[in-house]
């Protein structure tokens, strides 16, 4: 049985931290910012177009700002599901779901369900130190099977301070530390513990299993209609244990084929390899895959690569969606991952009421015995799990 062996060096890790204490993109993005005057009327999302020009004027003005800057346009650049969709010849995972696209999901959600301004600029904003092909990056600063899937999160004051976000937020009476995500207890919207529903959870499953053609626009309408947040117990909850239900097992069905599989994870691995090799010749710069580039340019520069390290991986990669499979025991040619994190949701429904005020409710699995068998198995399989690799 291979075990998993570290991709990760102290170089590699000193760089992530010292790129971001850079302040060489200090101006990025400046003289676009600074000439704008509310010129953003509204924001077309998958759910809809957000009005702007309906907000108060500083609101308006601060959104207009950030919406323009590279930092945050580069996140057109990065999939979502970060090089699994450059591999899949069978075309179930090149969907155009980007960063950007997700971003403007949560924060429209954020929006829609009355989060608070600077909740709904941290929303907009919590992918920014996304580096190219994502949640690699899990697995570039990391020797855990699991990856670290909260390297990113981690970053997100330092990026905000060294590009050209921090100024412009305290034009506007906000600082990094009072829009960061994970630091912000009263942010309750935009994040909450697995297996609740959260502004950013909701968006990657509905939006993602929309794209997929897993849900309808119909039903996508009938989510969102059946949804609500509770000011006072701080939760999501759902009005319509099918609704509920529908949001359930699109999340099992995105963690089975996307967020947790064999495959996709060893892809991880090896382009996580390739990155660091290219990055420890020069290749490669750190900058290149925090700011300056977006995931086609650096798979270029990998596939485009003449060392014989990298020649190997990057002929590997291509493979990895057929040669690389689930099994439930361990062989002579398979990589074991524990404790991945599990995607998955068991969202809460209502089921009594005192006038606006939420008296009683349950899980999904609490009502559905089909669904909480479902449910645990999948919490099994990312607790241990086997991928075989064909010679």
């Amino acid at each position: 049985m291979i075990k998993l062996v570290s991709c990760v060096v102290p170089f590699f890790v000193i760089i992530s931290y010292e790129l971001l204490a850079d302040k060489s993109h200090a101006d990025t993005g400046g003289d676009i910012e600074s000439a704008i005057e509310s010129a953003i009327e509204s924001v077309d999302t998958f759910y809809g177009t957000i009005s702007l020009a309906a907000m108060e004027h500083d609101q308006s003005q601060l959104l207009s700002s950030l919406l323009v800057n590279p930092a945050f346009n580069r996140l057109k650049h990065i999939n979502q599901y970060g090089p699994i969709q450059m591999v899949d010849s069978q075309n179930n995972n090149n969907e155009p779901y980007s960063r950007y696209d997700h971003s403007l999901g949560v924060f429209y959600l954020l929006n829609r369900f009355g989060a608070s301004f600077p909740e709904q600029v941290s929303g907009l904003l919590h992918d920014l130190p996304h580096s190219t092909f994502s949640h690699v990056s899990d697995y570039l600063f990391s020797d855990s099977s699991a990856g670290n899937p909260d390297y990113h999160d981690s970053q997100f004051i330092q990026f905000v301070n060294s590009y050209n976000i921090a100024p412009i937020l305290n034009r506007y009476r906000l600082s990094p530390e009072m829009i960061d995500p994970k630091n912000n207890p009263s942010f309750t919207r935009l994040e909450r513990p697995l297996p609740d529903l959260a502004a950013d959870r909701l968006d990657y499953i509905v939006q993602g299993a929309a794209r997929r053609k897993k849900l309808t626009d119909q039903q996508v309408g009938t989510i969102l209609a059946d949804l609500f947040f509770d000011p006072l117990s701080k939760h999501w909850y759902f009005r319509s244990q099918e609704s509920a239900r529908l949001t359930a097992d699109a999340s099992i069905e995105l963690n089975r084929h996307i967020f947790v599989t064999a495959w996709g994870r060893v892809l991880y691995l090896w382009t996580a390899e390739a990155l660091k090799q290219l990055v420890m010749t020069g290749e490669l710069q750190p900058d290149d895959l925090f700011f300056t580039m977006g995931d086609d340019q650096v798979w270029q520069k990998i596939h485009q690569s003449t060392l014989p390290a990298v020649r190997i991986l990057a002929a590997q990669m291509l493979t990895a969606w057929h040669k690389v499979h689930e099994v439930t025991q361990p062989g002579a040619n398979t990589i074991t991952f524990e404790n991945v994190r599990c995607r998955i949701v068991d969202p809460r429904v209502v089921t009594t009421r005192c006038g606006n005020r939420v008296t009683g409710w349950l899980r999904v699995s609490d009502i559905d015995p089909a669904f909480r068998d479902r449910y645990l198995t999948e919490l099994k399989r990312c607790q241990l799990f086997y991928a075989e690799i064909e010679p």
